[in-house]
Order: C-alpha cells, then sequence, then structure tokens
C-alpha cells in the first residue's frame, strides 16, 4: 500500500506527520504471546501493562486498555499526524516454533494490512515475518509485498540470539536487495545474561543490540554486499552516535574488522536512515551531529511511552528549530513508503 504517497497521506508541505514507529498489537497476537511456553506474561498492578518477559528479560510491555483505531485517529488529528505506519516489535513472531510462527505472522500481517484498507491514507504497515526459518519467511514475504501491499518488513536486532550477520540469513538478504526491500530494524532482548533484573533487558540490553547489530552488519560485510537494502533502525541508532568513532578506531587496529568490509563502519552507516523515537534532546542533537540530520525520520514508538507522541514532536522541533522540517517528519518517510531511496 503507498497511500502515503498520495495527496491525501503525509503532506509535510501542510505540516503533517508520518510516524514510521508505532506499534499495534492484534487480538490473536497477545493471546499467541500469552499462551507460548516460551514467555511469561503479566498485568502490572500499578497500570495494568501486558509485561512479556521472553529468553533473557523483558521483551515487550503494552499498555492496557491498548488504543484501538477510534482512539489512534482521535489523537493523530490532534497532533498532526497524517498516517502511523503499524508494525509488531520484539518479540515479534521469533518465540513460537517456525510452523507456528508463519501463521501467527500471515495472521498479524493480514489484520495490519486490513486496518490499511479500511482507512487508506492513514495507516500502513510492515509485515512481520517468521525469520528463523528464511524459507518460511521468504514466503511470507511475498505473501505480505505481493498480496497485501505493504509497505515493508520489520524485523528484530537478533533472530531468538542469531545475530543478523549469521550466514543462514544470506538468501534472505539476497532476497531483500533484489527487492530493494524497506527492512526496519527494532531492538529486542540480547542474547545475554545479568538483564532480567530492574527491567535492564529493555531499559539498557535494547539500546545496546541495536549498536551490536549495526557494528556486525557492517564489519561483516551486509551492508557492502546488499547495498540495495533499505534499511531503517529504531531509536536514533541506540547508543550509536555516542560511540561511533570507536567503531572505526577498531576498525582500523583489527584486520578482522576489514575482511569483508573495504570501508569503515561510518561510511555505511551515514547511508542509513534512523527514527528520532526519543525525547532526550541531547541525544537528538548527538544523532545529528553525527549521523546527519538528512537520515533522520520521524518516530514515536506509539503506544509505549507516557504522554504521546507531543514530547517527541516538541523535542525534535526544539533541537532542529524546524530545519528541514517538511522531509524530517513526512518527506523521507513518504519516500520509503513509496518504494524510494533516501
Amino acid at each position: 500500500m503507498t497511500a502515503a504517497g498520495s495527496e491525501q497521506g503525509g503532506r509535510g508541505s501542510d505540516g503533517q506527520i508520518i510516524d514510521l514507529h508505532v506499534h499495534y498489537y492484534t487480538h490473536a497476537y497477545l493471546d499467541a504471546v500469552e499462551s507460548a511456553p516460551s514467555t511469561r506474561v503479566y498485568r502490572r498492578e500499578h497500570d495494568g501493562r501486558f509485561v512479556c518477559s521472553w529468553r533473557s528479560g523483558i521483551a515487550l510491555t503494552v499498555p492496557q486498555p491498548h488504543p484501538g483505531v477510534a482512539q489512534r485517529l482521535e489523537l493523530m488529528d490532534q497532533s498532526g499526524i497524517e498516517t502511523q505506519v503499524l508494525s509488531i516489535p520484539s518479540p515479534s513472531t521469533y518465540f513460537l516454533d517456525p510452523p507456528a510462527a508463519d501463521t501467527l505472522s500471515r495472521q498479524v500481517n493480514e489484520e495490519l494490512a486490513a486496518l490499511c484498507r479500511q482507512y487508506p491514507g492513514r495507516f500502513e504497515a510492515l509485515a512481520a515475518l517468521p525469520m528463523h526459518d528464511t524459507d518460511r519467511a521468504l514466503d511470507a514475504l511475498d505473501h505480505a509485498l505481493d498480496d497485501l501491499e505493504m509497505a515493508g518488513v520489520m524485523i528484530l536486532t537478533n533472530i531468538d540470539g542469531v545475530p543478523l550477520d549469521d550466514e543462514r540469513f544470506e538468501t534472505f538478504w539476497s532476497a531483500a536487495d533484489e527487492k530493494a526491500l524497506l527492512v526496519y530494524v527494532h531492538p529486542t532482548v540480547p542474547d545475554a545474561g545479568h538483564l532480567d533484573d530492574y527491567a535492564l533487558a529493555i531499559g539498557v540490553g535494547f539500546l545496546a543490540d541495536t549498536n551490536l547489530a549495526l557494528a556486525r552488519l557492517a564489519y561483516s560485510g551486509v551492508f557492502e554486499r546488499y547495498p540495495r537494502i533499505r534499511w531503517v533502525f529504531s531509536h536514533l541508532g541506540g547508543t550509536l552516535p555516542f560511540m561511533l568513532p570507536r567503531l572505526d578506531n577498531y576498525y582500523r587496529q583489527f584486520p578482522e574488522c576489514r575482511e569483508k568490509a573495504p570501508r569503515t563502519p561510518t561510511e555505511y552507516i551515514k547511508g542509513l536512515t534512523f527514527d528520532t523515537a526519543s525525547s532526550h534532546r541531547p541525544a537528538i542533537r548527538c544523532a545529528v551531529d553525527t549521523l546527519g540530520l538528512d537520515r533522520l525520520v520521524f518516530g514515536s514508538d506509539y503506544p509505549h511511552v507516557p504522554g504521546g507522541v507531543g514530547p517527541f514532536i516538541e523535542a525534535l522541533t526544539d533541537v532542529t528549530g524546524g530545519q528541514d522540517g517538511d522531509e524530517l517528519m513526512s518527506g523521507r518517510a513518504r519516500r520509503l513508503l513509496s518504494g524510494e531511496r533516501i
């Protein structure tokens, strides 16, 4: 679906916003998360949030009641958001065995695509895929793109503990490159210990896993081998803007970092796209200075952060002073959703 690229959707010059980082949980999805033997779910006492632990820590928290279409449209109209791009983040469908994950992925994708058809221009969607079975993932990808006309895919920073540069995913990256696929990478629980206490998996581990995924994709040559993939990474790239010089430093120091990558991590990373899902002004300034304002697209992580989308819009406007506003808030997103490279 490319309604966000039409006159109805994402009119940046009219002050409208396309929010690329938005989550929507179908009843079937939450039921599957709650009933799976690999997950542990409880409702938080003080606010009723649906909290899911998976592998080594908290993988998901969902506000309750989960905002439905009417509530979203009201918020969007109040906030100047023309289009929400819906997705399922961590734990995606990786918490199920591949056949069940395939079934759930297709069910979620069909429900999200139906919302997009029902409200053209207001919603777009990114597909969930059973990435831990590459053949099934490729079949589900074709269904999502060809039959459901979805805009791209959301994958996680590791696939049930397996890094994205593992050789088992080469056939997927090759197909994604051939299709010039929009691949949105969202963090999840790292393959690490000591994260189950104090909500550290979601509080710290998510951002660390984004950094790790970016570093591995750069050093392993995935970015080099598959240059047509249109990558978007969440949350300003984790803490990547703060540590990017370290990746270049060790690229020069360690020969193994250069064996598959003829260019420095910075050279690859400055060709990627990052969403602005942060309201912390110093972090946004660091991302603008390090990654470049022209590599950022608006995202809010709605509905996860208390306070709605307003603080994200305000923080971004404060830092940028409105510079590049049309492109930042809608233009680049509109082109990505319509299949273009930015």
